[in-house]
């Protein structure tokens, strides 16, 4: 498996922010979003692919992980779905025992065998202010695929109110219950969320839409590996 790191942290973002899990980043994405906190993972134009991604196997992985005594997996990216193969394999030996959350960019439609081994999907579809081609975005198949799971949450970063009308298209088009439905300031910094963080907030409640900050960023801004 192509993997960035493995480390222990708290869930940063979306309804089990502030719970203690093991953080699995694999390494490669198929989208560049413009803002994206961990180009390190897949952009090998400012980024050593050598230093910054560990070729592992699946036991190694396994093994990595089982040292924590935690029993919650985050699995984020880069893109996990790009290793679904491998994650799923990896899973067959971690189930029952964790509880598994994937985070993916929704582009990518996962295997009935994954599927019935993740916990919670959490769902970051990218829109406009990502700067990719909409058309790599906005992926029918796997939106509805996504919107039909009762375990699924959509978080959709948002940096002004100009955001709102792109996702509230999509909501409706997709037919996403607004219980699903996060919305999440675009900050990498403690300051750039301080600053965005409420009006992001209000946006939410004014739409009927559920809202998430960055713990994280709020605890330790850009600092890797927490």
């Amino acid at each position: 498996m192509k993997i960035s790191e493995i480390f222990k942290s708290i869930q940063g973002e979306g309804i089990n922010a502030g719970k203690d899990v093991i953080f699995l980043r694999t390494a490669l994405c198929n989208l560049k979003c413009s803002w994206c906190d961990t180009k390190y993972t897949w952009d090998w134009d400012n980024y050593d692919y050598s230093k910054e991604v560990k070729e592992l196997s699946i036991n190694q992985v396994k093994d990595e992980i089982e040292q924590f005594s935690i029993k919650h997996l985050v699995i984020t990216g880069g893109e996990p779905m790009m290793q679904a193969d491998d994650l799923a394999e990896l899973l067959s030996f971690l189930k029952p025992d964790f509880y598994v959350e994937v985070e993916t960019n929704g582009t990518i439609v996962p295997s009935k065998i994954l599927t019935d081994l993740v916990d919670q999907w959490n769902v970051s579809p990218k829109t406009s202010n990502s700067n990719n081609p909409l058309e790599m975005c906005e992926d029918s198949e796997c939106y509805t695929f996504f919107s039909n799971r009762e375990n699924c949450f959509f978080k959709f970063v948002v940096e002004n109110k100009s955001d709102i009308d792109e996702i509230t298209k999509l909501v409706k088009k997709y037919n996403i219950s607004n219980e699903q439905v996060l919305l999440m300031p675009q900050a990498q910094t403690k300051e750039e969320l301080a600053t965005i963080e409420g009006s992001i907030a209000s946006l939410a409640n004014s739409n009927d839409l559920g809202f998430s900050s960055r713990l994280h960023v709020k605890l330790w801004g850009t600092q890797r590996g927490k």
